[in-house]
């Protein structure tokens, strides 16, 4: 993995240092005097790179439009450890806590470490990086001026330009750094979330294409159609295919998907073969871990996708999430089931095992909550789920003759739940 650092000597040097310690990391330096040098330093490094990471949020912000879309990027923040060290060199010197003047650092992290300090009562003055960006030069005539109005007694930069130019002028001044243990943390965070990344890269994608014939069945225009979707498989998704009756299923990866429909947002292959009219075209698109996965979340957004009138595209990633119609403004997405997928399957055969034992198709939450030991607020939610999902439907009502608020009475789908339970 390639990691890009992009900060000024001292601490770019602290943070490539540590990024050193993890295995299977080559650190890129990319080091600056000021901060306003980070886009050019990303411009003009023209080799690929995994992830940069920032020394601080000026340069991230400043660099952010000049970043590769290939690339990830993170930057470290100033967080509530750098800012105790920072008061803890300021009070050595002082033997006081001083009205300081502070710069980037997020404001909740300094409202608490003063409030876990008792330093409430000490004023202080902040310009951070939600103000407004504002030049090393700026940022100098801003501390100045509070130092000449006499409102701020010292001066904490994060950024070492301020420092250098502050330092030279003699003024009482403080360079906030990171700590270790908020540099190795940061790090650690990126590479993990970097190797899910690319984890979810390799993750396969199948694309079902299931083509059907508007009036007469032309063999001719089948045939054609077959091809064309073949032709695509192997031109964009460098994909293998597998021909049955009248679908066409592509095997390709997730990342090459994701970047040839632009992050699931460009679906205009689809909408150009829907565009003949003598044929109809349904996409069901699953995404999982494993082969089996994978072919079953495509086969279940087919048949979303198969039960619209027009050509759509649904599908299914590797949570049982579905989204859809995609390509479209009326695209949502919602659970197919449940998130927790291993509890409820689990559920969901103690339901059907009991429901089939008792042979009752008709139930109500009380019952779902006496036949399967559960209370009657996880049987509604359990009825509720299952009726989006179109395994079960409301039918009717109990008789008024009971106290209380009659229950709904719910129709379950047999066939429907063995399968979700499956």
């Amino acid at each position: 993995m390639k990691m890009a650092v992009v900060g000024p000597v001292p601490l770019g040097q602290e943070i490539c240092h540590i990024a050193s310690e993890f295995e299977g990391i080559d650190v890129i330096p990319l080091f600056y005097e000021s901060a306003e040098q980070s886009p050019r330093l990303i411009e003009n490094y023209k080799f690929p790179v995994d992830m940069y990471i920032f020394a601080g949020p000026s340069p991230f912000q400043l660099a952010l439009k000049f970043i590769p879309n290939s690339s990830m990027a993170y930057y470290i923040p100033f967080e509530g450890a750098d800012i105790y060290r920072l008061l803890l060199q300021v009070y050595e010197q002082y033997n006081r806590f001083p009205v300081i003047s502070y710069d980037i650092v997020d404001q909740d992290y300094l409202i608490e470490v003063y409030e876990e300090n008792n330093l409430t009562l000490i004023p202080y003055f902040l310009h951070s990086h939600k103000d407004g960006f504002l030049d090393s030069n700026a940022l100098v005539r801003y501390h100045l001026k509070l130092l000449k109005n006499q409102q701020v007694e010292v001066i904490a930069t994060t950024m070492n330009a301020v420092y250098e130019q502050l330092k030279s002028q003699d003024v009482p001044v403080f360079l906030i750094k990171h700590t270790k243990s908020t540099i190795r943390d940061m790090l650690v965070k990126a590479i993990l979330k970097e190797q899910d990344i690319k984890k979810k890269e390799l993750q396969l994608t199948v694309l079902r294409f299931e083509i059907k014939a508007i009036g007469v069945h032309d063999k001719q225009a089948v045939k054609e159609m077959i091809t064309e979707i073949i032709i695509f498989g192997q031109n964009y998704l460098l994909s293998t295919s597998n021909v049955e009756n009248m679908v066409v299923s592509l095997f390709s990866t997730r990342g090459v998907f994701e970047k040839v429909s632009k992050e699931r947002t460009d679906f205009t292959f689809i909408e150009a073969i829907n565009r003949k009219k003598q044929l109809l075209v349904h996409l069901g698109i699953g995404i999982g871990d494993t082969a089996e996965s994978a072919n079953f979340n495509a086969q279940k957004a087919l048949e979303h996708a198969s039960s619209n009138e027009h050509g759509s595209c649904y599908l299914i990633d590797e949570d049982k999430r579905i989204y859809g119609p995609l390509g479209t403004k009326e695209s949502v997405s919602y659970p197919l089931l449940f998130s927790n997928r291993k509890n409820i399957t689990l559920t969901l055969r103690r339901l059907y095992a009991w429901l089939f034992l008792v042979r009752k198709t008709k139930v109500t939450t009380r019952d779902i909550s006496m036949g399967i030991n559960t209370s009657e607020r996880h049987a509604s939610r359990i009825l509720k789920s299952l009726c989006d999902q179109e395994v079960a439907e409301i039918t009717g009502k109990e008789s008024m003759n009971q106290k209380g608020r009659p229950r709904h009475i719910y129709f379950i789908h047999l066939d429907k739940l063995k399968e979700a339970a499956n």
